[in-house]
This record gives structure tokens, C-alpha cells and sequence, in this order.
């Protein structure tokens, strides 16, 4: 009975000890399906003032502004849109207002006005800045 208890004992505190080990420590892994951004045309923000909710979209422009918590002013040379992004999509980044950035989302309808629910936000290499949609 000892001996059962023991390694009884040890099973388990060897079970506990690998979920610990297997734990996420805080750290999210996600996939998923990776798409070659370079085959989605930029648009612009006027254009994606009269999108369709849903569509995907890809912006290069600048934040302006924070308007407040996650939601902030983006611009480019046709307008402004607001556009809400969630922690995960900054990629560890830091932005400025001068920073170049390039954004992937889709179109949300926020009191039937067009915002852009970012995925993903990347700095804009600087030789593409002429490609930038006009």
C-alpha cells in the first residue's frame, strides 16, 4: 500500500509538473493561413469609405491620433477612416504619427459609418511609399 501511494505520488506530481512546463506562460501561439500581401492591391481610405462589410482591405498611410483606447485616426492622401486595433495586430511595434505603416483588415460598419478592423500592422519600407494608392 506504501508503495502504491508513493509512486502514486510521483505520477501525479510528475503530471503537474509537465502541464506547468507546457504551459503558454503568458504567451499566445496562434497560426493560421499566411496570404502574400504583395498580390493585395493597396487601397485607400476613400475607397474603403464606400466598401462592402467584411471586405478586406490593405491601407498605407499614417495614424494621426488616438481617439480612445483602441481605436485611432489613420490617414492617408484621400482622407481619414478610424480604424480599431487589438493588441496582437501591433506586432510588438511602436508607432509614430510620421511612421509609414501598412495596415490589413476588414470593413466594420460602426454606427453605419465604414471603420477598418485592423488584423495585422506592418512599417511601410520606405521605397514603397511611392506606391502608395492615390
Amino acid at each position: 500500500m506504501n508503495k502504491t501511494l508513493s509512486a502514486l505520488t510521483i505520477a501525479l506530481m510528475m503530471g503537474v509538473s509537465a502541464v506547468a512546463m507546457a504551459g503558454d506562460h503568458g504567451k499566445k501561439m496562434m497560426g493560421g493561413f499566411k496570404q502574400d500581401l504583395s498580390q493585395m492591391p493597396v487601397s485607400t481610405v476613400q475607397n474603403a469609405q464606400g466598401m462592402a462589410e467584411d471586405t478586406m482591405v490593405v491601407l498605407q498611410g499614417n495614424i494621426s491620433k488616438r481617439i480612445k483606447k483602441n481605436k485611432y485616426l489613420f490617414n492617408d492622401n484621400t482622407g481619414e477612416i478610424i480604424v480599431e486595433i487589438e493588441g496582437y495586430a501591433w506586432n510588438g511595434q511602436d508607432v509614430a504619427p510620421t511612421d509609414m505603416i501598412t495596415i490589413v483588415g476588414e470593413i466594420d460598419k460602426d454606427d453605419n459609418v465604414n471603420i477598418v478592423e485592423v488584423d495585422q500592422v506592418m512599417m511601410t519600407p520606405q521605397n514603397n511609399n511611392a506606391k502608395m494608392a492615390k
